[in-house]
């Protein structure tokens, strides 16, 4: 009898734990892109440890921070998001911190672009390659015009991603300049970063496009982390 009744008592449990939950899963999802709000131009960052997006969901007693990654591109997308209000912040990215509270996600599909400001503009870049040399020229702006500058650099690597955290390591000094002290941002200024291919040549050695990207690192006090601001469109070079 005791066997018989361990039996059901197994068979019972077992159904239990085949049972479904009561919990919905996620009925929404969100694109958009992150903004200068004075260009209308994406703000974009490195795929590896850049921006992103912190979320708390309100209506909890304890609530956890999300994050949603931004692309390089500047843009942001999650499928999976439950429809509710949220508290948005952005910390430690390559512009000035930002609440929105009250931000709400409806059922289905969504589209927001935040507007921000960030820690510096790339005006003008040009990267062209001239015989064994790849130049790149631009300007820089401060975005709220009391910043300073602490670096500047020429990225390049083999896919679309690159960035200060994805890049070829160089042998030569053209490619970057740091600044200590940091120095007074002016926009009249042209900056020129090289680098040299016949120096470089472990990494120029494949016939392929390289990926170039022009990044800024700015020092502003107060803010956190601050992370590289970059010229967009990333500049494709066709080397053989």
């Amino acid at each position: 009898m005791r066997k018989i009744f361990l039996a059901i008592s197994c068979c019972l449990f077992a159904l239990a734990s085949c049972e479904i939950d009561n919990y919905e899963g996620p009925d929404a999802s969100i694109h958009g892109y992150i903004l200068d709000e004075k260009t209308g131009d994406p703000v974009g960052t490195d795929i590896e440890n850049g921006s992103e997006i912190t979320v708390v969901e309100q209506g909890w007693a304890n609530p956890q921070d999300q994050k949603w990654k931004i692309m390089n591109t500047g843009e942001y997308r999650n499928e999976m998001v439950f429809a509710a209000t949220y508290d948005v912040r952005f910390e430690n990215c390559n512009f000035y911190p930002a609440t929105f509270n009250d931000f709400v996600v409806k059922k289905g599909s969504n589209s927001y672009n935040f507007e921000v400001t960030p820690y510096i503009r790339v005006l003008n870049p040009s990267i062209t390659l001239n015989g064994n040399t790849v130049t790149a020229t631009f300007s820089l702006e401060g975005g709220k015009g009391t910043e300073k500058l602490k670096e500047i650099q020429l990225f390049v690597f083999t896919d679309k991603w690159v960035g200060n955290n994805v890049k070829a390591s160089l042998e030569g000094t053209g490619y970057k300049q740091t600044f200590d002290p940091s120095i007074d941002i002016n926009s009249a200024t042209v900056y020129t970063l090289t680098i040299d291919l016949t120096e470089e040549a472990e990494t120029f050695k494949y016939d392929r496009n390289y990926y170039f990207r022009i990044g800024a690192l700015a020092d502003v006090s107060g803010v956190g982390t601050i992370r590289y601001n970059y010229a967009e469109p990333l500049t494709v070079i066709e080397i053989n």
